[in-house]
């Protein structure tokens, strides 16, 4: 008897960084990405101050979108190899960092453990994840806020100024 065949689901993926050389750590990560996962999209990079602690580099930001046939869980597994790889090392929350993937949506699944929660429990509140989002597909839609990502990014009013710094073909 054959496996039941399993279709890929859409996720997003948040990437950022503020330490080490950042597009060679993105372009990286992206390759590992694409070893396990469809690359759909890749957004421009955009800048932004930091989340947290101010006391350390801006961050550069992108959102990847992709399909794979890994579960959330497998999936955050291989985001956590590809970082340990890459060199991230277990620092404070905000801190800076030389990579950092984030699952920001899984399809329309709503998820929440003590190991993962989908949607990101705070994309909503950044115009750094949601910019770029919205870049690669208009259309985003999030499950949680059951409301378009474009109508929250709007929402965000003129706080949180990014600024895109490159296109996606220096990642290519």
């Amino acid at each position: 008897m054959s496996e039941p065949e399993v279709s890929p689901s859409v996720v997003f993926i948040g990437v950022g960084a503020n330490l080490g050389p950042v597009r060679e750590n993105f372009t990286r990560a992206l390759r590992s990405i694409e070893k396990r996962a469809r690359v759909v999209a890749v957004s421009s990079l955009y800048e932004s101050d930091p989340v947290g602690p101010q006391d350390q580099p801006k961050f550069t930001n992108a959102v990847v979108k992709a399909e794979t046939e890994l579960s959330p869980f497998e999936l955050l597994d291989y985001l956590k190899t590809i970082e340990r790889e890459i060199g991230r090392k277990k620092t404070k929350r905000w801190g800076p960092r030389v990579i950092d993937l984030d699952i920001i949506f899984y399809g329309d699944l709503v998820i929440t453990t003590d190991s993962l929660v989908i949607p990101h429990p705070r994309a909503h509140e950044r115009r750094f994840v949601l910019e770029p989002m919205l870049e690669i597909d208009p259309a985003a839609w999030h499950p949680a806020k059951n409301m378009a990502v474009r109508d929250i990014c709007s929402g965000l009013g003129d706080s949180q100024a990014i600024s895109k710094t490159d296109g996606p073909e220096v990642l290519l």
